[in-house]
């Protein structure tokens, strides 16, 4: 990715500030994930269900629009979403399966 994106000015650097924005980001998709599998869990309750519902929703709110756009806009190759979208589904997954069991052991 950096490779392809080397014709734009200072990508990729690695400083405080990057490291600051990353934190920020990560922070508010931990806290969206937990927002998201709370709905589901209010509406189907705490089961697989809630987890895979919540799971795909923030899949594609949170990476298939971002990674398609990368792509649309030329900054990402395709191809190179077959390798990338596979990967943050099960990221999103395995986010909302933790939330499920923090969210058992907050109402148990």
């Amino acid at each position: 990715m950096h490779s392809y994106l080397s014709v734009v000015p200072n990508v990729a650097d690695m400083n405080w500030g990057i490291f600051s924005i990353w934190g920020l980001w990560d922070t508010l998709l931990t806290a969206l994930y937990v927002f998201l599998f709370w709905l589901c869990a209010q509406v189907f309750g705490n089961n697989t269900k809630s987890i895979i519902i919540s799971g795909v929703m923030s899949w594609c709110f949170f990476f298939v629009l971002f990674w398609v756009g990368m792509a649309n806009m030329n900054l990402s190759s395709w191809s190179y979403l077959v390798i990338v979208l596979p990967m943050t589904l099960v990221e999103t997954l395995v986010a909302s399966y933790i939330a499920s069991k923090l969210y058992l052991r907050n109402n148990a």
